[in-house]
């Protein structure tokens, strides 16, 4: 078995997941007991408990251990044919085999810190899309030597380090798009303020990650294959674009004290910004980074 294998079967995995915290966001809570036959106080919305819940946290978990199987298995296969040692971060194939890996993982640390399911859904509904991508026809599995701008340990900091402040990003996206939608549905403030603060959260642990991955370590990297650390090439300058998004999040939530749907919607199109970046660029616009497809 072959790491094409495991993803595959993450692919199952995630769109089970995906299916069981669906379930688990229109389902109605369990009753929760604080005593011996007692009912507790009925706990916020966003921190409902329902057995579909339970179901989805557990396939997850499960899910990320069999994707992270079959991340270790590509290691070890581009190393036989590369003779290097490196994440599987080379080409779009096994990008977005990443990122369908990370955006799960940290979901799931939020979801353990802050007890909040409903924002499964859209975390395992992103990973299940990408790795269903990446599991297609579309894209070659095949496992290639590496040309030479492609065999630095630069390129791997600076892609996993910006994938995964991304994966950061995708579950403020979750919150965010939650949010909105809970708000015209008429959403209780107490639920609306948590998810509100949730998206900040993520964002603020996503940021330093990426500015490190996409600015700081691409720059090194773009010095070692190219020759100079800055040349306004269309990712560079879209990842630029991204990274100023994000920070005037950060700026106007800190400084002008913004809240609420102003920030929910700077969240979403911030997602929005950082997708376009990453696959808008590589298909629409010519640059230095297309012969990673």
């Amino acid at each position: 078995m072959d790491s094409a294998f495991f993803f595959y079967l993450s692919a199952v995995g995630y769109f089970l997941a995906f299916v069981f915290y669906l379930l688990h966001l229109i389902g109605s809570p369990t009753d929760q007991k604080s005593g011996v036959g007692i009912v507790a106080a009925p706990q916020p919305w966003v921190l409902k408990e329902t057995t579909w819940g339970k179901l989805a946290t557990w396939t997850t978990l499960v899910t990320v251990l069999i994707s992270t199987v079959g991340m270790v298995l590509r290691v070890i296969e581009m190393h036989r044919v590369s003779d290097f040692w490196m994440l599987p971060v080379t080409n779009t194939y096994e990008t977005l085999a990443f990122f369908s890996w990370a955006i799960p993982l940290v979901y799931l640390l939020f979801e353990w810190r802050y007890k909040i399911r409903v924002v499964g859904a859209f975390a395992t509904g992103l990973a299940f899309l990408f790795i269903a991508l990446a599991s297609s026809p579309l894209l070659s599995s095949e496992v290639r030597p590496l040309v030479p701008a492609l065999q630095s340990y630069w390129l791997v900091l600076h892609v996993s380090f910006t994938l995964g402040g991304e994966a950061f990003f995708a579950v403020a996206f979750g919150a965010g798009a939650l949010f909105l939608w809970l708000q015209r549905r008429g959403g209780n403030l107490q639920t609306l303020k948590m998810l509100d603060n949730l998206g900040y959260k993520a964002i603020a642990l996503g940021f330093p990650l990426f500015t490190l991955g996409g600015l700081v370590f691409g720059a090194i990297w773009a010095q070692h294959a190219w020759g100079r650390y800055w040349g306004w090439d269309p990712k560079e300058t879209w990842m630029l674009i991204t990274w100023l998004f994000y920070a005037l999040y950060l700026h106007v939530r800190v400084k002008w004290g913004w809240r609420d749907a102003k920030t929910a919607w700077l969240a979403v199109g911030g997602f929005a910004v950082a997708m376009f970046t990453w696959w808008g660029v590589n298909y629409l616009l010519a640059g230095l980074h297309s012969y990673a497809g």
